[in-house]
């Protein structure tokens, strides 16, 4: 009896230090204080809409990014498409302003080259209005928030300062690709005179490449060693390609050729979602960036397109190294990391959700009750609860506490974000 008195005191006395702990307030206090930094150092920008054409509001990155040659643009999810707008709107500003002239996603190295070029040639005689699909994932072509950019991407073509579109994933990530990747790598290989028969397992599969990133198909249709029977005979692909001519095209198809193995790989050995998944991936994308930033676009500046954890120029876990501290330990404060905040989200039902636990930053934000600004991180005094840790939702929006001013140089805060809106075809 008094042993199960003890258990009964003793869960009291946890559910009161939890409901302490759960339901504490912020104190008055702190949270005026707050407040007032963040009155004190934001910017407000005025609208998000790409065809906004007062462009004051964005004056401010004429002096920050003076001397920056990278850009990286995050967003919290890939369904937020009033992030997707206020980052059509920089790009615009930047490419008509700033000599930013290439913009690189976090999506297919080959795939948004193939992109680019049927913007520049239209060989393939893709629409208009679907030629995002050859490169980038549904999300970032395919809704009503990104086309604009898509339209003004092949705008710029036409002009004397063409926008150039890359990638540094080694996913595959163009949908409408996919039925045609078959063909384009059959086309390449008999253009050089490499024999594909010479590669039976690859031959046979080539038409169905885009279902071999998933390890129970594979497991399926290949028996034995044949897994890595592919992989040789892909790697053999690859040392053949880089025998040929170094031209862009045979330079880009041998890179693909890599990618095509590492993807394999990282589906086949690590769980999806993982961190080591996670971290295989990002050091092959960090590679594959360099290589776009060094090589193939030497002399330009660069606009880098992907989620915000993948920007964060600190380490992430202990097994896990974002590609953003790639680009940050090699190129320094020339290149500048740009990460998106919001406090909710409006859904296509006009609801709102996604609201931050009470100790997030976003909150405060909210509180300034202005729709957007932007907040320059660095120009900050290090002595500022903004230079020290404190509660965000800017990664997926999950309530973490982090000294994020060490993950990346500024802050755009969208108030309340919307969800993505689909073009329905």
């Amino acid at each position: 009896m008094k042993k199960i008195l003890y258990v009964f005191i003793i869960s009291v006395i946890a559910l009161f230090v939890l409901n302490k702990i759960v339901y504490q307030e912020v104190p008055d206090k702190n949270i005026k204080e707050q407040l007032s930094e963040i009155e004190r150092y934001k910017h407000p920008v005025k609208n998000i809409s790409m065809d906004y054409r007062d462009n004051s509001d964005l004056k401010i990155f004429d002096s920050i990014l003076k001397n920056n040659k990278i850009l990286i643009l995050g967003e919290n999810t890939h369904m937020d498409g009033s992030t997707f707008e206020a980052k059509s709107r920089l790009i615009r500003y930047l490419h008509e302003n700033l000599n930013y002239n290439v913009v690189l996603y976090e999506a297919g190295q080959y795939d948004t080259w193939i992109m680019n070029e049927e913007m520049n040639s239209h060989k393939l005689r893709t629409s208009a209005d679907s030629i995002g699909g050859l490169g980038l994932f549904e999300f970032w072509w395919n809704a009503k928030e990104t086309q604009p950019l898509i339209r003004y991407y092949q705008k710029t073509k036409t002009s004397g300062t063409p926008i150039e579109i890359g990638g540094f994933d080694i996913q595959f990530s163009g949908t409408i690709l996919a039925s045609k990747r078959g063909k384009l790598l059959k086309d390449f290989l008999s253009s050089n005179n490499v024999h594909i028969n010479n590669f039976p397992i690859f031959s046979k599969h080539i038409n169905e490449l885009n279902n071999f990133i998933h390890r129970k198909y594979v497991n399926r249709v290949l028996k034995g060693n044949q897994k890595n029977e592919l992989l040789q005979e892909i790697s053999k692909l690859e040392q053949t390609v880089l025998r040929l001519d170094k031209t862009p095209e045979n330079i880009m198809y041998a890179r693909y050729f890599h990618d095509i193995k590492d993807n394999m790989t990282k589906n086949w050995k690590y769980k999806p979602g993982s961190m080591p998944s996670m971290q295989f991936r990002d050091s092959l994308m960090a590679r594959n960036l360099i290589h776009q930033i060094d090589s193939v676009y030497k002399d330009k500046k660069i606009i880098v397109w992907c989620a915000n954890i993948h920007s964060f120029a600190e380490r992430y876990s202990r097994d896990y190294l974002p590609l953003g501290s790639y680009i940050r330990n090699k190129y320094g404060t020339s290149s500048y990391i740009i990460d998106f905040s919001s406090y909710a989200q409006r859904n296509e039902t006009g609801s709102i959700s996604d609201k931050p636990g009470k100790f997030a930053i976003e909150n405060i934000f909210h509180k300034t009750k202005t729709p957007y600004f932007f907040l320059n991180l660095r120009n900050i005094p290090e002595s500022s609860f903004l230079k020290k840790e404190f509660v965000s939702t800017i990664n997926q929006k999950i309530d973490m506490k982090k000294n994020w001013s060490r993950s990346f140089d500024g802050i755009f805060y969208i108030d309340i974000n919307k969800t993505l809106t689909p073009i329905k075809k």
